[in-house]
């Protein structure tokens, strides 16, 4: 099974945020299970962006102790979730999906349509609507775990 990741729930693991131990699990689990994981080359550089500014403003790391430490985080999402692209097709269908309020989560819908993903895993499920289930689920990272300790 084929499960993508949005930019909020890797953020939630990797600098430890808010929701860190249920991403944290998340991630344990769907080690374990070794399924493909995938996110936007997008979310990679919204990351990118959002980790740097974290060691710097959180951490207060500047110079190169803040480039390592920005390249070990990096490197270690990039171990652990391959990056998908769209195509000009894609970014079409996302851009002009008028059930979707927020063109980037619409995006980042039709990428993991459009990579065969059964499931899109986010803490924010409302910016997603319902009606496409049948193509991607849309699941929080809690409401995944909960299926799992049920099967």
């Amino acid at each position: 099974m084929n499960i993508f990741i949005d930019t909020n729930v890797v953020l939630e693991n990797f600098i430890i945020r808010e929701d860190f131990n249920t991403a944290h699990q998340l991630f344990q689990r769907l080690q374990q299970e070794k399924h493909p994981l995938y996110m936007s080359v997008g979310s990679f550089y919204t990351m990118v962006f959002l980790i740097d500014k974290y060691l710097r403003k959180e951490l207060e790391l500047w110079g190169e102790e803040r480039i390592s430490a920005l390249r070990q985080i990096t490197t270690k999402i990039l171990q652990t979730i391959r990056v998908a692209e769209h195509d000009n097709e894609s970014l079409l269908r996302g851009v002009n999906n008028i059930q979707f309020k927020d063109i980037e989560d619409s995006c980042q819908y039709e990428l993991a349509q459009k990579i065969g993903c059964e499931i899109l895993l986010t803490f924010n499920t409302s910016d997603f609507p319902t009606g496409n289930a049948d193509l991607v689920q849309v699941l929080t990272p809690q409401q995944y775990l909960e299926l799992d300790v049920n099967k």
